[in-house]
């Protein structure tokens, strides 16, 4: 689907580049990218003329397959060695046309469009009524907003739901009136005004994108350092899915410690302009709009109007920086914007107004007021970058319990980031000649980064052994699969008064299970029942038959309960399931189970296990090759090493969400399932 939205709305073949863009926000655990890269690298036609010209031929006269470069069979020997015309008369001409079209009329076959009549209709304001009382509203102009904010105060303003759909999915989060602003022209504004940028809030960040790179191209780059900054931001900034829908102002107001965005608007000096339900409108500057964890400086009455991004001044540089585990698609581990301004002092080129931002390293992104102020009056020159660093660890201090972890490494991309952008700006100074060059060992600091276009190869022996054995088989779900008609659990129909579920899962590490209360979820809209470990008939434990008549189940160990019953040992264990007759009802009735606990004592490293004896049963282990301990004894090892390794916690990757269809037949003698397990 991301391919063919990319193609649909294409005025031009895409490149192998955006191609790849568009798939950075789709995970896939198990199919494997190098065979998508490889089938949709051919809508790329990056060779016009290996698709117009006449096939070429190869030394034994079969023609060579322009997609692959290798001889061709599909043509015979008659075609190959014929007249040249006649085999171009032969061959279908396609006439260059827009992926877009509205109408159709283009395509040979034809696609299904956006139905012109939906193009055509009128927009009008919505209200919608939802589940649990929710209003949904969708006004058309400014001053319906306003009323409306009059009206609902509370209410939540939604445009792309990239961060409230999360919210109300996955924690819990109750909104009773939402309001959608994607309909509101005065929160779309983009205009070139004489002092800067005027971005509405409401402005999709793909949509800036584009008008970021416009601007740049009309202005040049004096004036535009700050747009480049952030144009290189927006790339690395979640998925092309993502920044289609998600705008400038839900980034900016839902105030995230690890926006890739906050910390560039801060340090460029930029400005919110904020208006109420009255028409009354302010002006905030950037820094001061961050109050606390997901707090800004937006009373209830109030919307974001637009931004406004300043042009940067001569011999004025806009620097941006993040660094996550993975390049695409990733939130930061720390970001960071810096800008400084350089002016001529009797002969020396020194600081005259610099700015210093790091997101990701507290719950408000951070100043480095300290070490701005050292800057200011300086010559920026290698001798200050000692102090600087010393300054910047007090600026930015990171405690060893700082949420997030990898403290140590996290302190460290302050310092390089500052020292990135110190020979940045030096580079910069140097193209105009005014500062002493780098060497070649730090050019390497200023360089984007820049991955050419995947390529791969898979090389593999055929060895037929029987029919299948050893060749490369297409698996029988394939076709059905990537054309998307495979169905899955939730594709399928379910019965009348089907039941939906949700887990009760604990919310302590590791505690013992005083009580478990359903007094309010018994009164949940829906409800129709909660089961914990003393309703499961038989044991509590599900597994291979030959576990059956055991307590507890395990992959390895078998030390695991369906529902725990006395001691939890882990966020996350199951304690019970409750149902109800939608799943939406079931989550909030399993949310309103209360369940108390007695705090246990926990053992968190391996050397507080041995003190305490305490070992995995039947886990004893060795492997071993020869006589281990006559090697050391003779003395004649080469080398022998000693010493510890300590691996921290992991960070662990997500799986697909799994789903199972149960239904009971033969008056309940026999179950049916339908599961999408591995």
């Amino acid at each position: 689907m991301s391919m063919y939205a990319l193609l649909r709305s294409s005025k031009q073949p895409p490149t192998k580049e955006q191609i790849e863009d568009s798939l950075a926000g789709n995970l896939c655990r198990c199919t494997g990218y190098r065979p998508i890269i490889d089938a949709f690298g051919v809508f790329a036609k990056t060779d016009d003329s290996l698709y117009t010209a006449s096939p070429s031929e190869s030394a034994n006269g079969k023609a060579i397959c322009p997609s692959t470069g290798k001889p061709c069979l599909c043509r015979n020997e008659t075609d190959v060695n014929g007249n040249e015309s006649s085999l171009l008369s032969s061959v279908k001409t396609y006439l260059p046309s827009s992926y877009n079209e509205i109408d159709g009329n283009a395509y040979n076959e034809k696609e299904l469009i956006f139905p012109p009549e939906l193009q055509l209709r009128k927009i009008m304001p919505l209200r919608l009524n939802g589940f649990n009382g929710v209003r949904w509203y969708r006004p058309l102009k400014l001053d319906q907003l306003l009323q409306l904010k009059s009206c609902y105060p509370e209410a939540k303003l939604i445009i792309g739901n990239s961060e409230v759909g999360v919210e109300t999915e996955f924690k819990n989060a109750q909104y009773g009136v939402m309001i959608s602003v994607t309909h509101v022209p005065e929160l779309h504004t983009l205009k070139v005004e004489e002092d800067g940028l005027r971005i509405g809030s409401a402005v999709r960040l793909a949509q800036l994108q584009d008008f970021l790179k416009k601007v740049i191209a009309e202005r040049g780059s004096l004036q535009t350092s700050s747009c480049q900054a952030i144009l290189r931001q927006l790339k690395w900034f979640a998925g092309t899915q993502i920044r289609n829908v998600a705008s400038v102002g839900g980034n900016i107001c839902t105030a995230s410690p690890i926006s890739d965005l906050n910390p560039l608007w801060m340090s460029t000096g930029a400005t919110f302009q904020i208006i109420d339900v009255n028409n009354n409108v302010r002006t905030t500057v950037a820094k001061d709009f961050f109050l606390g964890y997901r707090k800004v400086d937006l009373k209830d009455d109030e919307v974001l109007l637009s931004v406004i991004l300043p042009w940067t001044r001569p011999f004025e540089y806009v620097k941006e920086f993040k660094q996550a585990h993975r390049r695409q698609d990733d939130i930061a581990l720390v970001n960071a914007g810096m800008r400084v301004h350089i002016t001529e002092a009797e002969g020396n080129w020194i600081v005259s107004d610099v700015s210093i931002v790091y997101g990701g390293v507290a719950a408000v992104p951070l100043t480095a007021g300290k070490t701005e102020s050292f800057l200011v009056g300086k010559k920026l020159d290698y001798g200050l970058l000692d102090e600087a660093f010393n300054l910047l660890k007090e600026d930015i201090p990171l405690a060893e319990n700082a949420p997030g972890g990898m403290v140590e490494f996290r302190s460290s991309l302050t310092l390089s980031f500052f020292f990135k952008f110190f020979l940045y700006v030096t580079h910069e100074m140097n193209t105009k000649g005014l500062s002493e060059g780098l060497d070649v060992a730090n050019m390497s600091a200023i360089q984007s980064y820049t991955r050419p276009v995947t390529t791969g190869t898979q090389g593999y022996e055929l060895v037929r052994q029987g029919t299948a054995v050893g060749q490369p088989m297409v698996h029988l779900s394939a076709m059905l699969q990537v054309t998307g008609e495979a169905e899955y659990v939730g594709d399928t129909p379910t019965p009348p008064n089907t039941l939906h579920a949700a887990l009760v899962l604990s919310k302590e590490a590791h505690a013992r299970i005083l009580s478990i209360d359903d007094s309010v979820a018994k009164f949940s809209p829906g409800f129709a029942g909660l089961f914990l470990s003393k309703d499961v008939p038989g044991a509590n434990n599900i597994g291979p038959i030959r576990f059956l008549q055991k307590k507890n189940i395990g992959p390895i160990i078998h030390d695991g309960e369906v529902f725990a019953s006395d001691v939890v040992t882990c966020v996350g264990q199951i304690i019970g399931i409750v149902v109800a007759d939608t799943h939406d009802n079931a989550k909030a009735a399993a949310n309103k189970v209360n369940v108390k606990y007695s705090e246990l004592p926990a053992i968190l490293s391996i050397e507080e296990a041995i003190k305490a004896g305490s070992f995995h049963p039947h886990t004893t282990r060795c492997l071993s090759k020869g006589d281990v301990e006559l090697c050391f004894a003779s003395n004649t090892c080469d080398k022998v090493i000693e010493g510890e390794v300590q691996v921290g916690g992991q960070e662990h990757f997500y799986m697909e969400p799994q789903c199972t269809l149960v239904w009971p037949v033969d008056s309940g003698n026999e179950i049916h399932m339908i599961s999408s397990t591995q």
